[in-house]
């Protein structure tokens, strides 16, 4: 495999920069909001090891969004441009859901501006985006381009088009943004989008996942009914599995939601930290070209046959969203 010539901006810690990526595609830690920093260059550069992601402020107009790049050219890079898209909170983020929602600076800008990047140094904005989390919640994506104005496909016609597109373009990267809700009900839902782009009926699954500091008694599932997916679980007790798969046949050409939901025991109120996350993910035949992103199916706490793939199925993932509680 190839490493990529450019300004990276990595998937997951793990991205070293080799093409086509082998990284989970939406937790980007060169994507980044936090707290005001007095020098930014300084303070990302020496944590460029580390994810320094701190959660969206629920309501907060002003969250800010710091972005880091690394060079892994023989050459220097000198004025490049970072965009940030703002998309609101989907499992499947085909381009037509982000590319018009540019996130800009305190200045108005809708890029930042790097200055000269030298081989194998760390690149850091030294502006800041704004995000507005008044409402709503949030995925973002990246995009380093010499260009000030980058090349953005249109929407992807197939699943497979899409994850080639996200895992061959290393200069692209995206990040599910967690939020932080003073959650006062026992009952919490959140309604995702999702589509299929294809002509065909397409099987797809979702994994829900319960934090483990969540209390036995706490059920918690998910629900798309034109997919036919609607399931839910109880924690019985301490050692109780908090992970939930399930799988359906998203129809031709849906443009829908998916909801994921959890409901508390009486008198209990969200732990601090404890998180609902979902992830979608698409079903592939182990020759397919995208079979080589495949999860692996522990993850699953299930096997192919009892989410409807056959013996030589996988499943590869194509979007995540989550919810982190606080008191």
């Amino acid at each position: 495999m190839a490493t990529f010539d450019g300004l990276l901006m990595r998937d997951t810690l793990q991205d070293n920069g080799v093409v086509p990526s082998p990284g989970y595609p939406y937790h980007s830690p060169d994507i980044i909001v936090h707290d005001q920093v007095a020098n930014p260059e300084a303070y990302f550069t020496n944590n460029y090891s580390s994810d320094p992601n701190q959660p969206l402020q629920a309501g907060n107009p002003t969250n800010f969004v710091y972005v880091r790049t690394k060079n892994l050219s023989t050459s220097t890079k000198v004025g490049y441009y970072i965009h940030v898209y703002r998309a609101n909170s989907s499992l499947f983020l085909n381009t037509g859901v982000w590319k018009n929602n540019k996130l800009t600076t305190r200045t108005g800008n809708d890029y930042i501006q790097l200055g000269s990047v030298a081989p194998e140094a760390i690149g850091v904005g030294s502006d800041r985006f704004i995000l507005n989390a008044q409402q709503g919640n949030y995925c973002v994506i990246g995009i380093a381009s010499e260009q000030q104005e980058p090349t953005i496909p249109g929407n992807f016609p197939t699943y497979n088009a899409y994850i080639t597109w996200v895992r061959t373009n290393q200069n692209v990267c995206g990040r599910n943004l967690s939020i932080i809700r003073d959650y006062p009900n026992r009952s919490y839902s959140r309604l995702d989008t999702f589509t299929n782009p294809e002509s065909s009926a397409q099987l797809v699954a979702f994994k829900t996942k319960a934090s483990n500091n969540l209390p036995v008694g706490t059920s918690f599932g998910v629900q798309c009914a034109p997919a036919g997916v609607d399931k839910h679980q109880v924690i019985t007790n301490n050692n109780a599995s908090r992970i939930l798969a399930v799988a359906g046949m998203a129809p031709a050409n849906f443009d829908g939601t998916v909801t994921s939901y959890a409901t508390l025991p009486s008198g209990r109120t969200w732990p601090p930290n404890s998180r609902l996350t979902t992830e979608a993910y698409v079903g592939r035949a182990s020759q397919d070209e995208v079979a080589r992103y495949a999860t692996d199916f522990a993850v699953f706490g299930t096997q192919p046959h009892e989410l409807g793939l056959p013996s030589n199925g996988v499943l590869v993932l194509l979007g995540s969203t989550g919810t982190e509680f606080i008191q």
